[in-house]
Formats: C-alpha cells, structure tokens, sequence
C-alpha cells in the first residue's frame, strides 16, 4: 500500500455535535460525516447530554465515510480521537454512563464546590486550581450527595472521547491534559490525587490508565468491526480533549500565530514555542468564554426549525440566521448582549452570571437579536482576552471551529480585536489535530511542526474594516459598562431563584426524561 493509498480515521465529539473525518497523509479531507448529538437543560445552567448518541453519530458517521467510493476500510491505517472536555462520566463495565453525562458548562455543583473551598490550601498545592464548577471534585460531590448509587456502582471514570475509544477497543485509558482538565491530578507526579479523590469519595484505583496522547492505546475489536464497519486491528491512539487537539490541528506556536477557535465556546491559545509543538508540551492560554457558539445555536433553536440532527441541515440553518443578522447594522440597532449563558469561566469563574439582552424595543426584530448574539460574543472574548495581549503579543490569528465558517461572524470577530484572521482549508482543527495525533503515533509521519506547516494551508484571510472596527470601539465600551452594572446581580438574582436539589434518578423530574 502507498502512501496516496493510506488514510486517518479522525473522530471528535464536540459538546453538541460529532464529527468523524478521513484524511490522506497529506492531511487533505477524503470524506466527512457526522450529526449533532443529545443535548438538553433540564433546569437553568443544568446541562446535560447521552453518550449512548455519541456512539450512535460515530457509528453513523463511520459507516457514511466508508460509503465514499474508492474507500475501503483496509485503507484507514490509524483511529485518532479528541473530545470535550470537563466532563467525567462514571459508567460500568461495559462502559455505559450510569448517570447523564454532566456537560462542561453545567452549574449544578456550584454548592459542592463553595464547600470544597474548604480545602483550598490542597487544591493549590495537589492541582494548582481551585475546585470550581467546571471541574469533576464538585460534581463528583453533588453526584454523592444526590445519587450515592451512582458512584457506588461505578466501574471506572471515562472522558467523552475514552468512552468512544473504549467502545471500539475495550482498552480503559485517558491522556495527561485531558486529565489534567478534571482537576483530580497531582501536577508534580501526573497521576491521580488519591487526596483529592478521597474528598469526594472515589478511589484512584478506579480511575484510568494515564497515557501519551499519540500513544496507540489499542485496536478494534471484532465487535467494534462489525458495527461499525471498520476493519479489526486498526490502531487506535489514545486522543486527547478537543481544545489541545485544535492547538495541535492549528500547528500554531508564539510568538508567530495563535489559534482563534470559535466552537461551542470560544477560545484561544497557542503553544508557547515551535519546540513545545514538536513535544506536544507547554500551551499559553489567553482566555475562553463559555457561551459562543452555543449563544449561537440557542438563537437557532429559538427562532429556527431544523429538519434533522444532520450538520447539514443545522449548518444551513446557521447560515440563515447569520445572513439575516446583516440586514441589521453594527450595534444591532442598539441591542447589547453578554453572553453568560450558562454562567462564565471568563474574566473568573461565576457560575451565577446570567446572560442578557439589553435594549429591547417593539422595533427589533430577529436579525438585530441576532446580530447582537454574534455581536456580543465577539466583544466579551476580547474582553476576556485582551489583559493577556499586553504580556504576551499573540501574533497573528488563525481562524478554526464551526463559526470560522461563517464569513459574516469573521468579519465581525476581525473588526472587534483589530487583527487579521488567516483562514485555513480545513476548519476542523479538533478532527485534524487527532488525525495528527494519529499520524505520529502510529509512524506514519514525523514531527508536529512539521505536520503543522503542512497540513495547515492558509486558503484566505480576513482583513479588518477601519471602519467596522472604529464602530465596535463605541459598543465595546457600552458593553463593559453594562457588565459592571449588572454583576453585583447575578449572584443575588441567581441564590434567590435556586430550585430544589434531588428528583428523579438523574437529578430531575420525569417529565425531563
């Protein structure tokens, strides 16, 4: 088999959606499929999903790649895998969830967590952070304190994309940063803190072998083959969570160029140096904002209907509102909106920032809501951002994720932070990343920064309107002072409207089932 022969089997599962992408070695996409997974918010800032639907999109989404004509599944020589992050499912032997997975944005634990900070003096010195919402210690907590049986039946714990590996080689493992992203993790040794796990009543034993990222962490199994079509015995690396995949996928490294991901959050970040690439090492991060495009996709599901979970069809309905939003103007008619949708992990962690549409008149109609949307999520990750850039230049952007696909939302993000976005061939980062990841670890190919500078063709770039950008400054400025006003609130406004605990077998009524 040659080269132009082989092909890399690149799966990531994002918060809402999961993508499964083959590639040559040359890193240009063969065929691509994928569908939105289950997602659902059974109280306010509770959000939740069903890993049952992310094996079923990837087994759907395997069996249409191999569908394309010439593809055959003895040509896919390597499965590589990334996954949101900050979401650690416990699930039994045959690595079922035995409780909803508890999405990364959700706040539930926000109780667990105040209690937790207790014990701040051990997070500094185990974990180096604080125990927040976002990390498995509270959630871990709320789960012992609302649903003991869970934890006590437990097997082991597993990351979205570890659940997704498991099911196609039956081998347990994670990889050090996605593990590091739960905050059970000595930063000294890299392994599981028994201290921290015994706050919350977990033994380290029954957590997951800790690997190498591109480390092959077995092969698929027949089971696997059958469902899914691929052939028994592919390797399948260990993968790692979405973000540090996209970093790798982006192959970008200070003080050149930075990654500028616009997914379900926004984010970015780079590797702080070419060596660090090559040896997968140190990132800087600049800042995330929780609600990006999920602000998005909250307008869609408001003002849209979808005809089906198909990225297609939810990728036209995107499309649609975002040509809408330009019959607006800038500053969508004077509507401002800050986008803490579920909570914020930017500028601090505040699980009780809430989002808001201010400015709301009788004359405002859908393109200004949403014009505002993109407009507002623009402006708050700047916010977030921007202290950082004074410490560190982060050079140019280069532009990855869903929203990079929409041109209208590159102009806007362009005009706001005053720089240019280079605009890749392939926007997946996550799913190329993973590829990469893939590629090395199998021997296939060599080195990430040379991988990076191959496989990340700029194919166009976004320059600056002066003008565009002179307007933002006036709704920046108007956007921050309505933050200040309004964040003495959302603590009071959110404990005052706290629902009961407890319900059903998942923390929630029936009717939420």
């Amino acid at each position: 088999m040659t080269d132009a022969d082989e092909l890399i089997l690149a799966i990531d599962q994002g918060t809402s959606a999961a993508k499964v992408v083959l590639f040559d070695l040359g890193g240009r996409v063969v065929a691509a499929a994928g569908g939105e997974t289950f997602v659902r918010y059974p109280r306010p800032t509770w959000m939740e999903s069903d890993a049952e639907s992310w094996w079923r999109v990837v087994v759907a989404g395997i069996r249409t790649v191999l569908t394309r004509q010439g593809v055959r599944a003895e040509r896919i020589r390597a499965v590589g895998l990334c996954g949101f992050m900050h979401t650690l499912v416990p699930v039994d032997a045959d690595g079922r969830a035995l409780y909803p997975p508890i999405l990364w944005p959700d706040q539930r634990s926000a109780a667990e967590a105040e209690a937790l900070a207790a014990h701040a003096d051990l997070f500094a010195r185990i974990v180096g952070r604080p125990p927040t919402t976002m990390l498995a210690a509270p959630r871990l907590a709320w789960l012992r304190t609302h649903h003991p049986e869970v934890l006590a039946s437990a097997h082991t714990y597993l990351l979205s994309k570890d659940i997704l590996r498991f099911r196609l080689t039956g081998e347990l493992a994670t990889d050090a940063y996605d593990a590091a992203g739960t905050g059970l993790v000595e930063r000294s040794t890299g392994r599981w803190s028994a201290e921290v796990l015994d706050l919350v009543g977990v033994s380290p034993e029954r957590m997951p072998p800790i690997r190498r990222c591109d480390e092959v962490a077995g092969v698929v199994t027949r089971a696997a083959a059958a469902e899914t079509g691929l052939r028994a015995g592919t390797p399948v690396v260990t993968g790692t969570g979405d973000w540090f995949a996209t970093m790798v996928g982006s192959g970008c490294c200070l003080p050149e160029r930075t990654c500028f991901y616009l997914g379900t959050a926004g984010i970015l970040g780079s590797f702080a140096s070419p060596e660090e690439l090559d040896r997968l090492g140190a990132t800087r991060h600049f800042g995330t904002v929780t609600a990006t495009g999920s602000a998005l996709r909250w307008a869609r599901e408001v003002f849209c209907e979808v005809s089906s979970s198909a990225l297609d069809d939810a990728g036209s309905a995107y499309s649609r509102l975002c040509a809408e939003a330009e019959a607006s103007e800038p500053g969508a008619r004077g509507l401002l909106f800050l986008p803490h949708l579920m909570g914020e992990r930017g500028s601090g962690v505040r699980p009780h920032a809430r989002g808001v549409l201010f400015g709301l008149t009788l004359a405002h109609r859908r393109p200004d809501v949403v014009r505002a949307v993109l407009e507002g999520t623009a402006l708050w990750l700047r916010a977030v951002c921007e202290p950082h850039f004074a410490q560190q230049p982060p050079g140019e952007f280069l532009a990855l994720g869903g929203g990079a696909r929409s041109a209208h939302w590159r102009r806007l993000f362009a005009a706001v932070f005053r720089r240019r976005l280079l605009v890749p061939e392939v926007l997946d980062g996550g799913a190329l990343g993973a590829a990469m990841l893939a590629a090395v670890g199998t021997g296939l190919r060599r080195g990430y920064r040379a991988l990076g500078a191959e496989w990340t063709r700029i194919v166009g770039v976004e320059e600056p309107d002066p003008e565009l950008a002179q307007h933002y400054e006036e709704v920046y400025r108007k956007l921050l002072e309505l933050e200040a006003a309004l964040t003495p609130l959302h603590q009071r406004v959110a404990k005052d409207s706290r629902p009961p605990q407890g319900g059903g077998r998942n923390g929630t009524t029936d009717e939420h089932r």
